[in-house]
């Protein structure tokens, strides 16, 4: 994989011919990953993509969390196939005309001989280039252009906003859906206070990653990667109102586990939600819960695989 980053401008121009797609991407999802399969393999299938979400350039403290941050982006864009990720930030480039964008990153710097794109895809200054430009670019230039359709199911267009919707209201088993994947959250094992220990349940504990979106509060059961086999585990994702409240946190009992893992690197795949988060009057009465979220967690996990990592 090769992935181009920083100024455009200086980008050293690709030798071999290349098949391009052009967006956002969060999450890979269904709609993306069928841009993805029209790319030419007999070219270099690449992705531009952008970082940080343009949102945050064009209205500063309103963009949405990200189902994908840009080294997930990368990862999932990789094992698709992909060999070229061009990475631009928006505030770079929102002044260059539709035009300009596609002579002069596109063309000159891409080599870019395949165009794949959904058909409401707008570019340039202002947004004001759009399929048909491209088209008539496509013929004055020499690349061809594959214009496809939106993908949708009954629900109706599937769009990295309705799958933030949905695990913001714990369904991950329809955002998977959606994505083609479990979601995921990865971040690095913090301590804790240790409190899940003393119950018999012990825990590794994620913080929510800057930027990435977590999913609703309460208790799902989750695939953990850590290390080379995936563990099912018991995910709380709250600020345990039992003991007081505090800031929220990612609390993982891995079934099938018993080290240390402070400093690691752990991966939280959602698969079920299970249950809100609740406050116990007595410590015993969340004991015989974590009990029950255990059973629950083996039961939704045994008819379910992990995503390949």
């Amino acid at each position: 994989m090769r992935v181009l980053s920083g100024p455009w401008d200086e980008w050293d121009p690709l030798d071999t011919g290349s098949s391009i797609t052009v967006g956002v991407l969060d999450g890979v999802h269904l709609g993306h990953r069928r841009l993805l399969s029209l790319l030419d393999p007999g070219l270099a299938p690449t992705v531009l993509t952008f970082e940080p979400h343009p949102v945050e350039v064009l209205a500063p403290g309103s963009a949405p969390r990200l189902l994908t941050t840009i080294e997930e982006r990368v990862e999932i864009l990789a094992s698709l196939g992909v060999v070229q990720v061009g990475v631009l930030d928006l505030a770079a480039i929102k002044a260059l005309a539709p035009d300009e964008f596609v002579e002069g990153i596109l063309l000159k710097r891409m080599n870019m001989e395949h165009l794949v794109v959904g058909g409401d895809f707008r570019f340039g200054k202002d947004r004001a280039g759009d399929v048909d430009l491209l088209d008539r670019l496509s013929a004055s230039h020499d690349f061809s252009l594959e214009v496809v359709e939106l993908v949708r199911d009954r629900e109706g267009q599937v769009s990295s906003t309705r799958i933030r919707e949905l695990l913001e209201a714990g369904r991950p088993e329809e955002a998977a859906a959606l994505l083609g994947a479990w979601y995921r959250v990865t971040n690095t094992v913090v301590e804790g206070d240790r409190r899940g220990a003393g119950l018999g349940y012990p825990t590794i504990n994620l913080k929510p990653p800057p930027r990435k979106l977590v999913p609703a509060t309460g208790v799902y059961a989750c695939f953990a990667h850590l290390g080379e086999d995936p563990h099912q585990a018991a995910v709380n994702v709250g600020v345990r109102p039992t003991f007081g409240g505090g800031e929220l946190l990612l609390e993982a009992h891995l079934l099938d586990f018993d080290r240390m893992a402070y400093g690691e690197l752990a991966t939280l795949e959602f698969v079920r939600y299970l249950r809100p988060e609740l406050a116990f009057t007595r410590v015993e009465e969340l004991v015989d819960q974590i009990g029950e979220d255990v059973a629950q967690t083996t039961l939704a996990l045994s008819t379910a695989s992990p995503n390949v990592s």
